[in-house]
């Protein structure tokens, strides 16, 4: 499958199945993800893999955001210190989310591949989750991926919006033929 297929499959997913994701299909996530544009090319990108389910419940219970019923959470991080010191303030506040981004996108597309569903998240509650996947102070939680196989008939999803494009400067339409 090429990666055009890929995206026309990849949707996010809210409803999943009890059913475990193996090993290898998570290794194979983590793989793909690691293989994301970096910033600088530093690697500052962090992961953890939660797999526990009393630790995906009270995740789930500390990120009201988080309404996925997936049993596997991959949490993508950023170690910040690492990220200043090597690409600066930039580098921490602005690199290091876009690079978050890409990682949790190469998953996505990933989990297609493999038959496999996710959806992104952000924790509207950076403490608790800190607390609670005890990360250090430097490690800033950065996006949520929930992953999982998903139910067969999924409930219904908005489909994206046309994007609004411009060519060349901001307001000129762009078109197909132009």
């Amino acid at each position: 499958m090429d990666v055009f297929e890929a995206m026309k499959r990849r949707r996010m997913h809210r409803a999943f199945t009890g059913e475990m994701v193996d090993h290898d299909a998570i290794d194979r996530l983590i793989w793909a993800a690691a293989r994301a544009p970096m910033g600088g090319k530093q690697l500052v990108r962090r992961f953890v893999v939660v797999t526990n389910p009393a630790l995906v419940k009270t995740i789930r219970e500390v990120t009201p955001s988080l309404l996925a019923n997936a049993p596997v959470i991959i949490l993508i991080c950023t170690d910040i210190r690492a990220a200043e010191e090597t690409m600066g303030t930039q580098g921490r506040d602005i690199l290091s989310l876009t690079d978050a981004g890409a990682a949790a996108e190469n998953i996505a597309l990933a989990a297609v591949a493999l038959g496999i569903g996710v959806c992104f998240f952000r924790s509207s509650n950076e403490e608790a989750l800190k607390v609670v996947l005890e990360l250090p102070s430097t490690v800033r939680p950065d996006l949520l991926v929930a992953v999982g196989h998903p139910v067969s008939k999924p409930p219904h999803t908005h489909r994206a919006p046309k994007p609004v494009t411009f060519r060349d400067v901001y307001g000129q339409p762009w078109e197909k033929d132009g």
